[in-house]
Formats: structure tokens, C-alpha cells, sequence
């Protein structure tokens, strides 16, 4: 091969070197602010027709291996703070819309509720927010389970006018109205019908068994409904209004929990966006970086051990150091990148240790909302089985 065409083809590696390290070190800002609006009731909508939610904290998704947490930046601490977070934001959007009764949010499962929603934190990181959210009515219609995301911009933590990811609420939003628009009136009422019964028969299996049939699937009917003057039924209905007198205590502090969470989190959310942002840039880079300098060391091996030309053995020696500089260029990146990673979870651990658990006094019981919850929630819904057991039970004889 002549001399010249060796060069020229030395000089075609290295232009290919160069341009991947041009595409290493650029990036493209593209700012949007939410733009998909909560859709609104249009008209008035007959008590009869209004179904009510009941939204659990989502399943906050901390990987059980430690090696996983710190691989994606995962906060234990956070992780939780950010589960109840979503969750009463999420009823917060529904509620402005006007498409519902009652929207609570719940520590369990509730058979209180038409419609249950439950959800998994796929992906949060300031910049990207990625969740899984099921919603279920009472007769085990799954009405949709599919992952919801939105990215947030730099202009919306710059000029904050709503949450960074609203758009991701109000698709959940709109997606539940899609849904409820699919069901007929009758079949709203029965489904209002099944989640009455089905809290019945949680309180009263033997006189409730026989209204309602659930299939196989899982989905469930009502078989017979009791009279209109029913005394048991209307027992019922009196202890389900203390099960929501005590679910808006639970959510009036999931509510103070939402509020004093929302300065730190904005802030580490703002925090995390600029760091995930630059993490992400300056692993490209020290990637493409390391990627082109081994080109330009290849090349100029490769060029020098085929050349007789002292112009092509000048440029291949040269291009051997600099591909050499261009790798540690890049190892100095990869440690940039690591030292982003650790003020990522330095201002996650900033926040984990500002969210703590209340504690609420619930007619001298005293009730820690953290892990507990749940369970506490269960130990009430036992107090009223025991109530309604004691009211219907015959009077002891003396």
C-alpha cells in the first residue's frame, strides 16, 4: 500500500475517533413543562354514580440486595418516604377533578372502597419517575395495570408551578375516568352494590355468605340483596361509617406527613435531577472517550507496524500517546462519575434522616404510622368485628 494511502487511511480512523468523542461531549437540553391536563367533570355527578377510592402507599421497590440499592442509587429511607408521597399526591389529583366520591388513602386493603389502587416504584431519580399502579374495583374488574412515566424538565424546577412529574398523576387520572366511562350506570351500582356487600361479609361471614358468588377468575357478583329495612344490614352501615372515621384519621396524617415532606423532597428532587443529569453525561462521555482512544491506539499500531513512510510513523507514534490520553482522559471521568454518585446518595441520606414516622393517639391507643401501620390497621378492623359481634350477639341470660 503507497505511503499516502496508508495516511489516508489513518487519518479516516483518526476522524472517526474524533467524532466519537464530539458525540461523547455533547448533549441536547429540551425543555417542556407539563402539558396534560387532569380532564375535569364536566357536570354534576349523582351521588349514586360517585364511586369512592381507596389508594395503598406504594410498594416503594428497594431491591433486597444491597449491591442493587447502591448499583441504582436507591435510598431505603427515601425509597419509603417517597411511597406514601406518591400515593397522597395521587389522591390530591384525583380529588381536583371532581370524578369521584371519597378518595382516602389507606395503609391495607379496604373492602370500604369501590375501587382499590395499589402501585410499585419502578424507577425515581429526580430527573425520571417510572410507577407500576393497578386499579381494582370490588368486583375484581382489573380496570387497568400498567407503568406510568414521566421525565422532568430543568424549567420545572427552575419555575415550579405544579409537582415536576404531574403529567404522570394525571394519567393515572385520566386513565381511571377512561375506564369508568366504559361502565354502564347499572354496573357502576353494581359494583357500589358488591363493595357493600363484601365489607358485610368481612364483618358478618355467616349472614352475608350467601349474597354475593365469586367465579374462579376471581371476579365477584351479588346473588341476592338484603331488604331495604334490613336491622343487620343497617348495623352495618353504621360501623362502615366509624371504618371511615378512622381512615381519615390515618389520612389526615398521611396528609402533615405529605406536607412536611414536601420542602426536603422538592429540594433533593431539584438536587438529584442536576446530579442524575451530569451522572448520566459523564458516564457517555468517559464511555465514548475510552471507546476512542482505544481506536486511536489501534490505529496507530496498526499504521506503524505496516508504514515505511517516516510522515505515517511520526503520526502513529502520535496518535498512540494521544489515544493514551484520551483513555486516562476517560478513567478521570469514570472517577467524576463516582463522585456524583456518592453526592446522590449523600442527599438521599440528607432526606432519609428528615423523614420520620408520626404518631397518632387513637382513643388511647397509641398508633406508630411507619411499618406498623398495616398492622394496626388490622387491629381496628378486628375492634369493629368484635363491635358488631357484641351488638348482635343475644343479651346473656341472668
Amino acid at each position: 500500500m503507497p505511503s499516502s494511502r496508508k495516511l489516508s487511511t489513518f487519518v479516516t480512523m483518526l476522524a472517526l475517533a474524533s467524532n466519537l468523542l464530539v458525540i461523547g461531549c455533547s448533549s441536547t437540553l429540551v425543555v417542556t413543562a407539563n402539558s396534560k391536563p387532569a380532564i375535569q367533570a364536566g357536570e354534576s355527578i349523582p351521588p349514586e354514580q360517585l364511586l369512592d377510592i381507596g389508594i395503598m402507599p406504594v410498594n416503594p421497590g428497594i431491591p433486597k440486595s444491597l449491591k442493587e440499592q447502591e448499583k441504582n442509587l436507591i435510598i431505603p429511607d427515601v425509597r419509603r418516604g417517597e411511597s406514601s408521597y406518591i400515593a397522597y399526591h395521587l389522591k390530591n389529583t384525583l380529588e381536583l377533578t371532581g370524578n369521584w366520591g371519597a378518595v382516602r388513602v389507606t395503609p391495607a386493603a379496604s373492602n370500604a372502597v369501590d375501587i382499590q389502587i395499589s402501585g410499585r416504584i419502578l424507577l425515581s431519580d429526580g430527573e425520571s419517575l417510572k410507577v407500576q399502579v393497578k386499579a381494582v374495583d370490588a368486583s375484581g374488574r382489573v380496570w387497568f395495570d400498567k407503568a406510568f412515566t414521566d421525565a422532568a424538565s430543568k424549567f420545572s424546577y427552575e419555575t415550579p408551578v405544579e409537582d415536576p412529574f404531574q403529567d404522570l398523576y394525571n394519567d393515572i387520572a385520566n386513565a381511571l375516568l377512561k375506564a369508568r366511562q366504559r361502565l354502564s350506570g347499572g354496573k357502576i351500582r353494581e359494583v357500589k352494590q358488591v363493595a357493600d356487600l363484601k365489607f358485610a361479609r368481612d364483618l358478618a361471614p355467616g349472614a352475608f355468605d350467601d349474597y354475593l358468588k365469586t367465579s374462579t377468575s376471581g371476579r365477584t357478583r351479588v346473588v341476592r340483596l338484603p331488604a331495604e329495612s334490613d336491622a343487620i344490614m343497617a348495623r352495618v352501615t353504621r360501623i362502615k361509617e366509624q371504618e371511615y372515621l378512622f381512615v381519615d384519621t390515618l389520612d389526615d396524617h398521611y396528609s402533615r406527613f405529605y406536607r412536611d415532606m414536601k420542602p426536603s423532597y422538592d429540594e433533593w428532587r431539584h438536587a438529584t435531577y442536576d446530579e442524575a443529569i451530569r451522572l448520566r453525561e459523564v458516564k457517555r462521555q468517559a464511555r465514548n472517550r475510552l471507546i476512542g482512544g482505544a481506536l486511536l491506539v489501534i490505529g496507530g499500531i496498526v499504521a506503524s507496524s505496516k508504514s515505511s513512510s517516516s510522515a505515517v510513523d511520526t503520526a502513529a507514534a502520535g496518535a498512540v500517546v494521544g489515544g493514551i490520553g484520551v483513555i486516562r482522559s476517560g478513567l478521570e471521568r469514570r472517577k467524576e462519575a463516582e463522585i456524583h454518585a456518592e453526592a446522590l446518595k449523600e442527599l438521599s441520606h440528607s432526606l432519609g434522616a428528615e423523614v420520620t414516622p408520626y404518631v397518632l393517639d387513637i382513643e388511647g391507643k397509641t398508633i406508630e404510622l411507619t411499618g406498623t401501620a398495616r398492622e394496626q390497621y388490622a387491629q381496628w378492623r378486628q375492634l369493629l368485628k368484635d363491635i358488631y359481634v357484641q351488638e348482635t350477639s343475644p343479651p346473656a341470660e341472668q
